[in-house]
């Protein structure tokens, strides 16, 4: 998987479009252990990454035991041109690809329609008491 320097990416220069994916688990709370981001912990940033003709960056913004919603970015114009209204199609099979193989135990609830956005470019200082702590905790 390839990453991107967020700081590259503006609003100008690249359209990038913005889905919120709505997220239940399926079964228990250990489907939560694994939520879909695409945060560096060295860079303490998110990160672009590729998958097929699609760079993404995923931004957890609600976690519950109900629910997670994550904030997925898009750049369709680094490996070809993907149109509006297959926009929501690549996305689409891009998060059943992640359910069947990353984030099962998750089932899609909802997409949103793509908005143009700017992606996060500032350093998180956030994250999990591990990453905190730079150790794993047993539970």
């Amino acid at each position: 998987m390839k990453e991107y320097d967020t700081m590259s990416f503006s609003r100008e220069a690249h359209k990038i479009e913005r889905v919120t994916i709505t997220l239940v688990p399926r079964t228990d709370e250990r489907a939560l252990l694994h939520i879909p981001s695409t945060f560096n912990k060295i860079e303490r940033t998110y990160s672009w990454k590729t998958a097929g003709s699609l760079n993404y960056m995923l931004v957890p913004t609600r976690i519950s035991s109900g629910e997670i919603k994550v904030d997925l970015f898009v750049d369709p114009l680094r490996k070809g041109k993907v149109q509006a209204k297959n926009l929501q199609k690549v996305v689409q099979d891009f998060v059943n690809e992640k359910i069947q193989t990353e984030w099962r135990g998750l089932q899609l609830e909802s997409i949103s329609r793509p908005t143009a956005a700017a992606p996060p470019t500032n350093a998180i200082v956030r994250g999990t008491i591990e990453e905190i702590l730079g150790t794993n905790l047993d539970r």
